[in-house]
């Protein structure tokens, strides 16, 4: 078993910086507020905000974290924020190293390091599992047609040891 992690993007890294200092500020005065007596609804208002922002701040720091792709000896495994995927090597058509740009989703979860579900993209109508909006990534085609997008930060090693995983399943059938 081997993992390979996600090249992730670190455009979310401002955005947590942002929201850390509103979570701060709101916080201090919901506690300014309550202690200076201000009326309870706008100290509330407050706390509100701070809720929200952390809830948000939270998701930027989990959900890449939670991007991983793992090879076994059957099959790659793509974990995530919502579960795992699994695909059997036996399933893997193609395996190509290729420069990516994802645009328009459809049932997708797209935020500053963690793009998973169905884009359109440079490539076609791609099922994505990466770190990143654009770059390069392994595209793997399945036996179904399906077009999955990955985008690990070892991608030549990961395409190597999924061009020869496959390679010796053909060889044993």
């Amino acid at each position: 078993m081997e993992t390979f992690d996600p090249d992730l993007d670190t455009t979310g890294r401002p955005l947590r910086a942002a929201g850390l200092l509103l979570m701060g500020a709101a916080l201090a005065y919901y506690a300014y507020g309550t202690a200076a007596g201000l009326p309870p609804a706008r100290a509330l208002v407050a706390l509100w905000v701070f809720l929200i922002v952390a809830f948000f701040v939270g998701l930027l720091w989990w959900m890449p974290a939670r991007l991983r792709y793992v090879l076994t000896g059957e099959a790659l495994e793509i974990q995530h924020f919502l579960g795992t995927r699994r695909i059997l090597l036996e399933n893997l058509r193609e395996v190509h190293e290729v420069p990516f740009a994802l645009g328009r989703r459809s049932g997708s979860a797209a935020l500053p390091g963690y793009y998973v579900g169905r884009f359109q993209s440079n490539l076609g109508r791609v099922t994505a599992y990466t770190g990143r909006a654009a770059g390069e990534g392994l595209l793997l085609t399945l036996h179904t047609g399906e077009q999955v997008l990955l985008a690990p930060k070892r991608a030549g090693l990961m395409r190597t040891r999924l061009q020869s995983a496959t390679r010796e399943g053909v060889e044993e059938a």
